[in-house]
């Protein structure tokens, strides 16, 4: 067999999935919904004559996609639940005993900590076997978007769990071609009056990972961290975060995002006294990724997939994004999904980072 011509681009996908309260019945459920997703980025590949895929790729599932695997087993407890703190009081009482066991174990702080770490092993599997599968099966780089973990004892390459301490993060795992789990990602800035109330633990910028994949260095920015500024004015230990990867030489970030305002109204931390009045898509560009890119010097795409759709009294809604840096202080919308709100796939096949495809050409 002919060995493969070295790859000349890379081809990236922003997986935008429309979920709902019945995706997380069982691991079951989860994996069919992913992998049907997973399907269409499979049949949208560039392939050769004998059907082989010409181009390295990259798939990028969206923030919180895994936040609600918790439920799993409890639909029927909680269906009727009108809020997420009703839904988790209910998961509490079920869970007393694996509660409990957990206080005695860890003494987390809040119930909310308590149930993270109680239901842990169980989120951690179903994220690990769907998007390993995934990656694996369809020959694919996978950012598999994010779930509320604990760091785990055992490391990240296994579906075992072992919980290394009470506290929880917003987190976000990287799968090679090969199905392998090669990066965990924890958030570092977490939002406002979203993150900061479920009592979350921030991540530290000193550890976000970067890898060295086919197509150049991976990063993964977990939505609020890609941005350049914070929401408000009282948040001093806010992180440009993208700043932080460029420096480390970082060629394509991952941006899972899930936006939980309204995208068409005003942005909730207008500063009305002194005259702002935008509204929240016009803020996701003004302070988000698209206007950091402008002032990094390594970065050249960025990955930007939404959750749309909702559970309990979650509500998503917002436009995926590939983006191309192209220049200095230049940055162009490479695709963006056609509606805010209605599940797509965007697919882009783009030249490698100058310096990769430079030494994949001398075989560097």
């Amino acid at each position: 067999m002919d060995a493969p011509l070295p790859a000349t681009h890379v081809e990236l996908f922003a997986v935008q999935p429309r979920v709902s309260l019945e995706d997380y019945a069982s691991p079951a459920s989860f994996a069919a919904r992913h992998r049907a997703l997973a399907a269409r980025v499979d049949a949208l590949r560039a392939r050769d004559e004998a059907g082989r895929p010409l181009y390295p790729a990259l798939a990028v599932w969206p923030e919180m996609v895994g936040a609600a695997l918790g439920l799993m087993g409890h639909l029927p407890r909680v269906r009727r639940c009108r809020t997420t703190n009703a839904a988790m009081t209910r998961m509490a009482l079920a869970e007393w005993l694996a509660l409990w066991r957990t206080w005695r174990r860890l003494r987390p702080p809040t119930m909310e900590e308590c149930l993270y770490v109680a239901v842990a092993p169980r989120v951690h599997r179903a994220m690990w076997e769907t998007f390993s599968g995934i990656a694996r099966d369809f020959g694919l780089w996978v950012v598999a978007g994010s779930a509320l973990l604990p760091a785990n004892r055992l490391g990240p390459d296994t579906p075992e769990f072992e919980p290394d301490g009470a506290r929880t993060y917003n987190t976000s795992y990287t799968f090679s071609s090969e199905g392998r789990c090669v990066a965990v990602t924890r958030k570092v800035n977490l939002v406002p009056t979203q993150e900061d109330v479920l009592h979350l633990s921030p991540g530290r910028p000193e550890d976000l990972p970067v890898l060295q994949t086919p197509f150049g260095r991976l990063g993964t920015l977990v939505c609020y961290d890609g941005f350049r500024e914070p929401h408000t004015a009282k948040e001093p230990y806010f992180v440009p975060c993208a700043q932080y990867l460029d420096a480390l030489g970082v060629d394509v970030i991952a941006q899972p995002s899930a936006n939980a305002w309204p995208w068409d109204a005003p942005w909730a931390f207008n500063d009305t006294a002194a005259g702002e009045s935008q509204l929240r898509r016009e803020q996701w560009f003004n302070e988000g990724l698209y206007t950091q890119l402008r002032t990094l010097t390594r970065v050249r795409y960025a990955v930007n997939p939404q959750l749309v759709g909702g559970f309990l009294d979650n509500t998503f809604e917002a436009p995926s994004l590939i983006l191309e840096r192209t220049g200095p202080g230049e940055v162009r919308v490479l695709a963006q999904s056609a509606t805010p709100r209605d599940e797509d796939v965007l697919h882009v096949t783009v030249p490698l980072p100058e310096r990769v495809g430079a030494q994949a050409r001398t075989g560097g």
